[in-house]
């Protein structure tokens, strides 16, 4: 995202401060309403009330072209919460593109904030709009089954990155990326990770994207903005310090889903509230007996032990259909959300 503003000290601070995120309302394959909420603290020479003007064209992508539209964005709410401003617009797009990996489609959103008087701050930002969610124990993605198959990357800024993400660039393989920030990112972390989440963007590769243990809860809500803007990042896995709290900054993950890791050692939990998904850390060919009762959420199996390659995700796979299909293994009805690999 790049935000512009013109030259003042007070116009500069609301840009530095800004939250954004995009809200998918209401979607079907023929009309989608579109929310983009702008939230920042409210200046003391501030003249009220503001206004959204802006404009959303696309779709565009690199798999396939289709007819461009430019629709408007107008003001839709709002809200003064103490010393912040909650400002939402709204736009309605008729035959709307989705994202998926096959087809990932991007809008280009431009918008102005304005006074009666001034423009308080512009955003010139790229958008995918993702319609992403859960039935039985699956993941569903534009209403198809989404099986997650990934490798881990590790974080942006290592030595082993770039050749594990050449092997993620596979059809189908999703990446996993350790965060390497607790929240406080600096300029160069920032713009490293949004580049590489917006390849992801255009290319279609699926992301996962784990918070670093020592995050504070404060931090939260800024880093989902960032993640859940990426229409590529698809879950969020939290740790274990900030699941007591997740529901607290659920409401930032948009159709982003989160997840938590737990060991197949022993029974199958339940989940906090606020997280979608859980991935299972298995250390042996197999989970432990008790997991042959499925729980009512989803599972994503991952063996830390494999190396982290697309085959040995496959291979993984068919370890664990084997299990299933078993005399000793769980019901037929059982079936992973995702099978990941690497460590």
């Amino acid at each position: 995202m790049t935000t512009h503003a013109p030259k003042s000290e007070s116009c500069q601070n609301i840009s530095q401060q800004m939250r954004f995120r995009t809200i998918l309302g209401k979607a079907g394959d023929f009309r989608a309403d579109v929310f983009f909420q702008f939230i920042f603290p409210r200046l003391a020479d501030m003249e009220m009330p503001l206004t959204v003007d802006g404009f959303l064209t696309g779709p565009t992508s690199t798999c396939a072209s289709t007819l461009p539209v430019h629709q408007s964005i107008k003001t839709y709410s709002q809200e003064v919460v103490g010393s912040t401003i909650e400002l939402t617009g709204h736009s309605v797009l008729t035959e709307p593109a989705f994202w998926t990996p096959n087809l990932p489609m991007l809008y280009a959103m431009k918008c102005r904030i304005m006074s009666s008087t001034r423009e308080v701050a512009s955003l010139h930002k790229t958008i995918g709009l993702r319609r992403l969610g859960i039935r039985n124990h699956s993941l569903w993605l534009d209403g198809h089954r989404f099986v997650i198959r990934g490798i881990t990357c590790g974080k942006v800024d290592s030595a082993s990155f770039e050749q594990r993400v050449l092997t993620a660039k596979e059809q189908n393989t999703t990446e996993i990326i350790d965060l390497t920030s607790d929240g406080f990112f600096s300029c160069g972390e920032l713009s490293k990770l949004d580049r590489h989440l917006q390849r992801s963007d255009e290319n279609g590769r699926p992301t996962i994207i784990r918070v670093h243990p020592e995050t504070r809860p404060s931090a939260m809500p800024d880093i989902l903005c960032k993640l859940a803007n990426h229409p590529s990042v698809v879950i969020t896995v939290i740790p274990p310090s900030l699941l007591t709290v997740s529901e607290d900054f659920s409401t930032f993950k948009g159709t982003m889903l989160f997840a938590k890791e737990i060991s197949s050692k022993s029974a199958p939990p339940k989940l906090p509230s606020g997280v979608d998904i859980a991935i299972l850390q298995i250390t042996d060919s197999e989970p432990d007996a008790s997991w042959k009762t499925p729980p009512s959420y989803p599972t994503i199996a991952w063996n830390k032990e494999m190396p982290s390659q697309r085959q040995e995700c496959d291979r993984f796979q068919a370890v664990l259909a084997h299990w299933r299909t078993s005399p000793e293994g769980p019901p037929s009805s059982w079936d992973w959300a995702g099978f990941l690999v690497g460590n």
